[in-house]
Formats: structure tokens, sequence, C-alpha cells
């Protein structure tokens, strides 16, 4: 003991902290990592859902389920996966409220939480809204679902509340936009957009939707949205490892990538209206690549296997994805002004404002090409089966085609509107039906049963064809 007691002074006080590691962050830190994070679970499941329910592609030589309408458990885990950024969204609003200085990070947060809830009843229906993201601050860890309708009623109110909340007068103190590089007038635009898209989905349900798209559509000095597509919400990877496109070579191999031909109703649509977007979204047939004639061949949604697997001669005389969407620094898109021009367009020929449905949806159909890339001709506009002639169908099909890798939006305007008109493929196993939700994952079975098991019941015990509530019964 004593030998001890002589040693101990001697002892020194280990600090097993790791210096690399830091203690507390900013929130100019968190927000690239969950736009980042967010930016992929939307260009994964446009790949693997969106795409294949709604015919933007299909698979060419396995028997994929989701083309078929099969749905299978793990096709729900990785949109319910966003839940995971509330955490890291609650932790920049905190930050704000201690800080000074901070006020953009705090709406900016807020408005990406709503567009995060948004994809998620979207996909699901009823959710936990109003009692999520509450196991750390408020140990729940069961939250209870709320309903679509109320879902929506609480996004509603927070985009009208966040975007008065901006201060344009300042900008982020931290840094950390990788969209608008802090610019905070188009945040704001990306706000009321995002509103707009939400007020336009629920105006058939909501009665209160309409007047409030009268009165934003109405008064643009007081309610700014997208005016070019430098206003566009799109996520642009750097192209270095790990910030790359999740198609990219460097995540999915060439041979799987390949697995998927883009649809024959994509490429026969556009080379029907000679529409240069076809060459930005496909690739000519390997068997024609490089020739004086290059020829766009689809496949056609839900073949049994073999056929698909043979369809015109075999992969090499079939269109695969555009090699774009294989490069490392494709952008992930959440929101663009090609598309908040086409809800302008309905709203106008709705009679929801006084705006020109005509010009409007002219102009969307140019920024929804010059996004993509592709050549332009006005006399595209002129063209049979292009030329707008005053009705909603003509509005919707080409904002179908624009929503092309838009997230899961082009299957929720497809459950909305009803068109463009597709037409099941033989192999399908929904009698011919699109699903019109995802069911919700295994996981809420096992940690929260009694939520689920009430939310269920209310969604025709979570049957994929149980409507949205904003859908037409």
């Amino acid at each position: 003991m004593l030998a001890i007691a002589m040693v101990a002074p001697a002892c020194t006080k280990v600090d097993n902290t790791n210096p690399n590691v830091p203690v507390t962050v900013n929130p100019g830190v968190v927000l690239p990592q969950i736009i980042y994070n967010t930016s992929n679970t939307l260009v994964n499941n446009a790949f693997e859902l969106n795409n294949e329910l709604i015919q933007y592609t299909c698979m060419n030589n396995t028997f994929t389920e989701v083309q078929r309408f099969k749905l299978q458990p793990a096709n729900s885990n990785g949109i319910w996966a966003l839940y995971n950024r509330m955490r890291d969204l609650d932790d920049i609003i905190a930050m704000s409220d201690k800080g000074q200085g901070l006020t953009n990070y705090k709406a900016i947060a807020r408005v990406v939480k709503v567009y995060i809830y948004s994809v998620l009843t979207d996909t699901y229906g009823d959710i936990p809204y109003s009692e999520s993201g509450k196991a750390i601050s408020q140990q729940e860890y069961t939250p209870e679902y709320d309903t679509q309708e109320e879902v929506y009623k609480g996004m509603l109110a927070e985009l009208a509340s966040v975007s008065k909340s901006f201060n344009t007068a300042e900008t982020l103190l931290y840094s950390g936009d990788p969209v608008y590089k802090g610019t905070i007038s188009r945040w704001v635009k990306f706000t009321n957009s995002l509103r707009l898209r939400l007020l336009m989905r629920v105006s058939r349900k909501m009665p209160s939707a309409v007047g409030d798209i009268t009165t934003m559509l109405s008064n643009p000095a007081d309610y700014p949205m997208m005016d070019n597509n430098d206003d566009n919400f799109v996520y642009r990877y750097s192209g270095g490892l790990p910030d790359v496109y999740p198609l990219a070579p460097a995540y999915v191999r060439d041979f799987d990538f390949k697995y998927k031909s883009v649809s024959a109703f994509i490429v026969d649509s556009l080379k029907k209206f000679n529409d240069s977007r076809l060459f930005q979204f496909a690739r000519p047939t390997n068997a024609s690549a490089g020739t004086s004639n290059p020829q766009y061949v689809g496949l056609p949604n839900s073949l049994p296997v073999t056929e698909s697997a043979n369809y015109n001669g075999g992969y090499n005389f079939q269109s695969y994805l555009g090699t774009r969407f294989q490069s490392p620094t494709e952008p992930a898109i959440w929101l663009t002004w090609s598309e908040v021009l086409f809800l302008k367009a309905e709203a106008a020929q709705m009679g929801y404002f006084s705006g020109d449905a005509t010009a409007l949806y002219n102009d969307a159909i140019k920024a929804s090409f010059a996004y993509w890339g592709a050549p332009f001709a006005e006399s595209y506009l002129q063209r049979t089966g292009v030329k707008y002639d005053g009705t909603l169908p003509k509005i919707y099909l080409q904002k179908f085609f624009a929503l092309y890798f838009t997230g899961m939006e082009g299957w929720n305007e497809y459950r909305r509107t009803g068109y463009p008109l597709l037409a099941a493929g033989p192999a399908n196993v929904n009698d011919g039906k699109v699903p019109s939700r995802i069911p919700y994952p295994l996981s809420e079975q096992s940690l929260n049963r009694i939520n689920y098991t009430d939310a269920a019941k209310r969604m025709g015990n979570d049957n994929m064809n149980h409507k949205m509530w904003w859908q037409p019964q």
C-alpha cells in the first residue's frame, strides 16, 4: 500500500477523447449531409420504384416484381429511412434557437422537413408526423400515425409560416448550403414552389387550398416562386467519392445498370413527337450505336421474363438509360422550374388565377428542354399531340416527361391525375392497376406494432391498392 501511495502522485489522467472527432458542430456541417443523403434516397427510389411503377423504365433480363406490381417488404425500407434525417434537422433547429444569426438555418431545416414528410406521406399514406422525432427529447419511441389529411394540413401551415421566417438580409453564417450557396431568396422561392406543389395535390380535397393557390399566384411579389432554371432545387454531386451520383459506376456496376431498358411508352411517345429529350433519357441500341442510323427501341413493361430478354432480338437491340445517368456528377432532382410552370398552367386552366395557360404550358416545355440540355425548336409546340388545346391531359403528359427521374413525383402525379393512360403489361399481378401506395416496412410491425396496426387498418389492411386521401376515389 505504501508503494502504491508513493507511485500514485506520479500518475497522470488519461484523456480518452478522440481529437479528430468534434464534440459540437454547427448547422453548416450538418445541413450538407442531410441534403446529400436525402438526394441519394430520391435517386435510388426513382431508379428502383418510381420508374418501374409508371413505365419510365423496365427490367430486361430478370422478372422484377415492381414492374409487375408485386411489391416486396424491402421496397418500403428506402423511403421510410428518410425518418433518419429528422433528428439531424431537429438538431439544426435546436442549434439555431441557441445562437445568433442562425435564423435562416432554422428556416431551411423546417422546409426540408416538410419536403421529406411529403415524400413519406405520399408514399405510405398515414404516417407518424406530430409525434415523430421525439425519441430523445420526449422518450417517445412509438409515435402514433397521423391521417394523411392531418399531415397535409400540418405541412401546408408550416410552409406558409416558414416562407415568412427567412431573413433575406442575412446569409448563412457557417455556409454549408450545397444547393443555393447561401442565396436565401432562392430558398424562399423553393419554399413557395413546394407549397404550390402540395396545394395543387390536395386542391380537389381541401376547400381552402384553391383560395391559397389564388392568393399566391395572384401576388407574386409576396409569394415569389422559381422563375428560371437557376432556381431549380437540384443537388449537384461533386463526382469525388463519396459525393457521387448513386447510379454511377462507383456504386452500381455497368452490368447491373443495364438490367433496365427505357420503356416503350417513353421511347415511342418521344419518337412520335420528334422530341430531342429522347436522346437524354435513352441511348441508341448497342447494335446501332455509332452508325449513321442509330435506333432507339423501348421495351414494353411487364412482359414474361423470356420475352423481355429476347424482345426485338435481345439486349443489344434495346435502348438502355441515357449515359448521363451513369455520370458521377448527374444532379439529383427535388423540384424544378419546369414543374412549377406546369402547376401554374394547370391552375390557370382550372380557373384558380388569371394566368395564360397556353403561355405557361409552352414555357414549361421550354424549361424542361433547357434543363435536360435537349435542342429545342419553336415548331415543337405546334406539333400534333403537343400543341396546347385547352385540356388538362396535354399538361399532364408533358409534365410526365419533364418529371423524369424526379424522385417519386411521376408516380404521385399519375395517381393524382390518372395520366398518362398507361396499359399494364401482360405479366402484371395486380389486375392491371398501378399500386396506390407502398406498404409499411416490416420494422414498424415489430417496433411500433400497436400504432402500425391502427394505421394499417385505415390503409385497407396495409393494402397497396388503398388510395391516398388526395386521390380521386
